[in-house]
């Protein structure tokens, strides 16, 4: 984890084009999704929700989406402001909402997830996750996921007239995992570092910390297999660890026990499900990154859309395993924010 005084730091960067954008309507109505009476409400932009789940998608237009680097201490009232909570979906009483900031790290530009969480007098929450964008940067940034080093840190560099000071900023490290804003590399002393936070910034982390060439053990120091809890998107074929078929099914929306370093067999990456020899593809479980080169609905089946929401051209979304073909012949992918009772859908071709 960087050590920054970063909740001083949060701020909120002025509004920018948006990547989504809401379809005109002339009715008030709003959904409540995966509905469950006990549960607070949570609304934002007219929708309500009452089940855990990632909002990335619905928020990407708001004020707060984009944080500058360096930030200000606006951002969590802003937060605040932009969402509202009930006692539940039969009692309008307000709960107050709470804005959970520890891994956002505005001195470092990259996706941060940032949560919002409404708990009733019952004890019950309601919790939405979205990641924001910190620093502007710009059509030349790719984003990488940094991979731990030493004990889940990133160590950090700064670069001046050609020399390396290992760690100049102190003790601030990166936290392993973090999804950070990259632009380019430079090689010094046969070593290559990846350059941070903007094409003419100093600080730099080693390359293979975001090429996928750092080796990550998969047991932590007392021996026992590093795993992760995560939920399976997609129905997933299982594979053994020679990359043939099991002929066994494991059904999307089911949480599994997963190793958290991943195996790369044959070419693809892998997930082995702890306690047995089965490995389900990575994409069935934490997706695939695609562009939209036209602009996109969202569909919860062929002949109906899931909400209101356009996603524009140029927008980067994750979907999930393999496509769809539904009952029109045409073929969808199933995109983040989906759930067993939120059926979220795009169509291919506004990939291609």
């Amino acid at each position: 984890m960087i050590s920054l005084a970063a909740a001083a730091l949060l701020a909120v960067a002025p509004v920018v084009s948006p990547a989504v954008v809401h379809a005109a309507d002339t009715t008030s109505t709003t959904t409540t999704l995966n509905s469950n009476a006990e549960n607070p409400v949570i609304t934002y932009n007219g929708k309500k929700y009452d089940s855990n789940q990632d909002i990335t998608a619905a928020i990407a237009n708001s004020s707060f989406s984009r944080v500058p680097l360096k930030g200000s201490s606006t951002f969590i009232q802003d937060v605040k402001n932009a969402f509202s909570a009930t006692e539940s979906s039969t009692d309008n009483s307000k709960v107050n909402i709470v804005v959970y900031t520890g891994d956002l790290y505005t001195n470092i530009a990259g996706k941060y997830p940032v949560r919002v969480l409404a708990t009733n007098k019952a004890g019950k929450s309601t919790a939405l996750t979205f990641q924001v964008i910190v620093g502007n940067q710009g059509a030349n940034a790719t984003y990488a996921v940094a991979k731990p080093q030493v004990r889940g840190n990133v160590t950090l560099y700064t670069i001046r007239d050609g020399k390396v000071i290992h760690n100049s900023y102190g003790s601030y490290v990166l936290d392993g995992g973090t999804t950070v804003a990259t632009f380019g590399t430079v090689e010094i002393n046969g070593i290559s570092y990846t350059r941070l936070n903007g094409p003419d910034s100093d600080l730099f982390i080693e390359t293979k910390s975001v090429d996928g060439t750092y080796p990550e053990s998969a047991t932590n120091e007392d021996g026992q297999a590093k795993t992760v809890t995560k939920t399976l998107m997609h129905t997933a074929i299982a594979y053994n660890s020679d990359g043939h078929s099991t002929g066994k099914k494991y059904y999307a929306y089911r949480q599994l026990t997963l190793s958290a370093v991943k195996k790369n067999i044959k070419g693809s990456m892998y997930y082995n499900v702890q306690g047995t020899g089965d490995y389900i593809k990575v994409g069935n479980i934490d997706g695939t990154k695609r562009t939209l080169t036209r602009n996109a609905y969202i569909y919860a089946t062929s002949k109906r859309r899931a909400d209101r929401t356009l996603l524009r051209k140029g927008y980067t979304i994750t979907t999930y395993g393999g496509s769809y073909k539904f009952k029109n012949g045409k073929r969808y992918y199933r995109i983040e924010g989906a759930t067993s009772t939120n059926k979220r859908y795009v169509k291919v071709v506004n990939f291609k």
